[in-house]
């Protein structure tokens, strides 16, 4: 579940140090205040974002996607495509 955290830590890195940043992910964890699942898709989508911009093609990024975070093709492919995920990237990557 700690890879998960990682884009919002990312995302909340702009606003105070790194470590304080954990702390907070964590304490919003603790706090029930995250919606784990929306994480995980979201640190999914990221990973098949990563996988296509260094050169992989986007069909075998979503296969590697599905093995590696233990979930199906479609299941991947829902996560990358969900429009909500892909504002949170946008907002990520500027």
């Amino acid at each position: 579940m700690k890879a998960h955290t990682k884009p919002l830590e990312h995302l909340l890195s702009d606003l105070c140090p790194p470590s304080r940043t954990r702390r907070i992910v964590n304490r919003l964890l603790t706090a029930d205040l995250l919606n784990v699942n929306r994480m995980r898709s979201l640190a999914l989508a990221l990973y098949v974002a990563g996988e296509v911009d260094r050169g992989r093609a986007k069909t075998e990024a979503l296969e590697q996607a599905a093995y590696d975070f233990g979930c199906s093709y479609s299941t991947a492919c829902r996560d990358v495509y969900d429009p909500s995920i892909q504002q949170i990237i946008k907002q990520i990557r500027k």
